[in-house]
């Protein structure tokens, strides 16, 4: 069989499956199943199990679980929303001061927790109300929330991240430090946006009165609260940068700084301990069940010889190079959002790694681009995840109104986007600095 034959066979059967409804690991895995066994036969089943146990006993997928660990011990142990409380003090009478405290607490808590559609929820169900009393439009009480709450993805830790270096074969934390520059770009885009609107339409969001806090207290919370937590941020990111830490040895330390932290502020308990470790739980299974079906996907394309031909054909492609790589990202936009991040992953990496590799350019590069587009993904109507997250937190609020509120964050999003395929730098300059 020809290999666009075999490749349209395989992605057609896998699609058909999705919009029937079969859930996306299910999918992967009766794809695996049917097309291994129709083109290898036994050896095909042999295969597959291999791919199980190769892909799941791997060291460098620990840091996953312990980044999850990380982010359910800081939010139920009530420290994430001490550290917003702290930064609230800070920011006066700015125009949009609560949609700024949203973008200012989203790339705080980014720091801390790998988990979009988590952080998203807790700023809604803690900010909009907070909004809406206070007269904000819906335009500004929902689009930084959305924004915000994808910045999970963009800086580190990023489980997501993790997920894509190792299904990309790049070094894990090469691309955890790449995205932390296009992570606070992203999020300067939105106070840029909330303070040029808000100041051209004050009527977006009107000001209100504002407790005084005396500098002393200011600077007495930021010392109680946000500076212990900033040690949790070296010791993810920066033993990883200094190179005095393996990304599994940095998730390590950050849990367990997570944990004494917790304990610190007498916000852990036995049975916080154990939610937070029985959600880890969940969510771990849930990720590396869907990682185990990975490996053999990646197995049964080049069988069928699709990577490889489909590299070169684009590769001879009649236009320049960076319009195959915007074609690409093209793609991922319009599938991310009824497929999800971790199965469009999955689904487009094993096909797109050998054309960025044929035309050339830095796979840490793509990679950061299209961790970008993902969380571009979950923002974009009308299959953005976390629209509908908002949309059963703030319940009073129309599908409609939170599409128009996504619009302006989606633009945002694509400027800070088009910065980072067109200027490689901005992503590869920081992990070039890192100890070999």
């Amino acid at each position: 069989m020809d290999w666009y034959w075999a490749f349209a066979l395989i992605m057609g059967s896998f699609f058909l499956l999705i919009i029937l409804g079969v859930p996306v690991v299910f999918a992967f895995f009766a794809v695996n199943l049917v097309f291994l066994t129709v083109f290898m036969g036994e050896p095909g089943l042999e295969l597959l199990i291999d791919s199980i146990y190769g892909s799941l006993s791997v060291f460098v997928l620990l840091p996953i679980t312990l980044f999850i660990l990380m982010g359910e011990v800081l939010f139920r142990s009530g420290i994430a929303m001490q550290m917003v409380d702290a930064l609230d003090k800070w920011l006066g009478r700015l125009p949009g001061r609560l949609a700024l405290l949203a973008v200012g607490s989203g790339t705080l808590l980014a720091t801390l927790s790998g988990a979009s559609i988590g952080t998203t929820a807790m700023l809604a169900r803690t900010l909009s109300p907070a909004m809406e009393a206070r007269g904000y439009h819906k335009t500004m009480s929902i689009g930084p929330l959305l924004g915000s709450g994808g910045l999970a993805i963009m800086i580190p830790p990023s489980a997501l991240g993790v997920i894509l270096a190792v299904i990309a074969s790049v070094s894990v934390g090469k691309l955890l430090i790449a995205i932390v520059i296009p992570g606070f770009l992203l999020a300067l885009s939105y106070v840029v946006y909330v303070v040029g609107a808000c100041s051209l339409n004050p009527s977006l969001a009107p000001q209100y009165a504002v407790i005084f806090t005396p500098l002393k207290e200011k600077l007495w919370l930021t010392l109680k609260y946000v500076v212990p937590l900033s040690t949790i941020i070296f010791l993810v990111t920066g033993v990883m940068f200094i190179g005095v830490a393996t990304p599994t040895e940095a998730a390590a330390l950050g849990t367990a700084g997570a944990f004494v932290l917790a304990s610190f502020y007498r916000g852990l308990s036995w049975n916080i301990t154990r939610e937070a470790l029985f959600s880890t739980l969940r969510i771990s299974v849930m990720v590396l069940v869907i990682l185990a079906g990975a490996q053999a996907f990646t197995q049964l394309l080049a069988y069928t010889g699709s990577t490889r031909y489909l590299a070169q054909w684009a590769a001879s492609l009649p236009i320049p190079a960076i319009w195959v790589v915007v074609m690409m990202h093209f793609v991922t936009l319009l599938l991310g959002g009824p497929i999800g991040g971790i199965p469009l992953i999955m689904m487009t990496i094993p096909i797109f790694m050998p054309v960025v590799k044929a035309l050339g350019y830095d796979p840490i590069w793509f990679c950061v681009a299209m961790l970008l587009n993902v969380e571009l993904a979950q923002i974009t109507p009308p299959f953005g995840v976390l629209l509908y997250v908002v949309k059963g937190i703030v319940p009073n609020t129309s599908m409609a109104q939170i599409t128009r509120a996504a619009v302006p964050i989606v633009l945002c999003h694509l400027v800070v986007m088009a910065l980072i395929i067109f200027v490689p730098p901005l992503s590869l300059w920081l992990p070039g600095l890192m100890s070999k």
